[in-house]
């Protein structure tokens, strides 16, 4: 979050708060901004100088983190999928074992297939990928562990979370889907993730942006009339809505 903070505005979070008691949440929230401060995280704090929200702000602050609870998860992701690619991830795989691990992967596809989330499929119609890419397609959703430091393994050091019965390291694919991630995104299917992103978001947002601006049913197969056509149409329309008025 340091690393961020200068970037965009941190409000911190704790989600599915309702899986520990309210004593054990208060813990935890004191915990958790105790170690922001520490760190030197500048988080937003909701302004105070104007009186007419002064109180509520100064309330809220007081309030964070916030502790929130429900599955949304879905409902965002539905509303985003018509604009971006979506790639399911569970994110500090290495909190459960691999047993409730692998249960929650088929819950989660599970719900994001009964919300009707449309997720990004690695293509199978190449033969030189088709067959890795199916793999993978099987492997959704990637259950990833995500370190920046640095723990001797052997005679080398690698990124890992060190605990105390041992080490989970990123790139070892026994312990984490960090490498399939990788090589799906950048070194196997970058090229057909522009173009998907090309023909579903970028079209879509342009027939949206076109329809607003006089275009009626634009669509691949009927493609939008001539400025021409569109500015006589607005004309008559105009002169029309004029002469209407002139005449009463």
């Amino acid at each position: 979050m340091k690393s961020l903070d200068s970037k965009v505005n941190i409000i911190p979070v704790i989600a599915k708060a309702d899986a520990i008691s309210k004593t054990e949440l208060q813990k935890f929230k004191t915990k958790l901004m105790s170690e922001l401060v520490s760190n030197g995280v500048q988080i937003y704090q909701f302004p105070t100088d104007d009186e007419t929200v002064a109180k509520i702000n100064a309330s809220m602050n007081g309030h964070l983190p916030f502790a929130v609870v429900g599955n949304t998860e879905p409902l965002a992701m539905k509303s985003l999928d018509s604009k971006v690619n979506i790639i399911p991830v569970i994110a500090k795989a290495d909190a459960i074992s691999k047993t409730e691990l692998q249960k929650f992967k088929i819950k989660l596809m599970s719900e994001l297939v009964s919300n009707g989330v449309q997720i990004y499929q690695f293509p199978t119609d190449d033969e030189t990928v088709a067959k890795i890419n199916a793999s993978m397609n099987g492997h959704l959703p990637f259950a990833v562990v995500g370190s920046m430091d640095e723990v001797k393994v052997g005679n080398k050091l690698v990124k890992a979370r060190q605990y105390p019965w041992g080490a989970v390291q990123v790139e070892n694919e026994n312990h984490s889907d960090f490498v399939k991630l990788r090589e799906m995104l950048i070194c196997t299917n970058m090229e057909d993730r522009r173009e998907q992103t090309h023909t579903r978001p970028c079209e879509l947002y342009g027939r949206c942006k076109q329809e607003e601006m006089g275009f009626p049913g634009v669509g691949p197969e009927n493609p939008p009339p001539s400025l021409q056509e569109t500015y006589e149409a607005k004309r008559h329309d105009f002169y029309g809505e004029r002469q209407k008025k002139e005449e009463k």
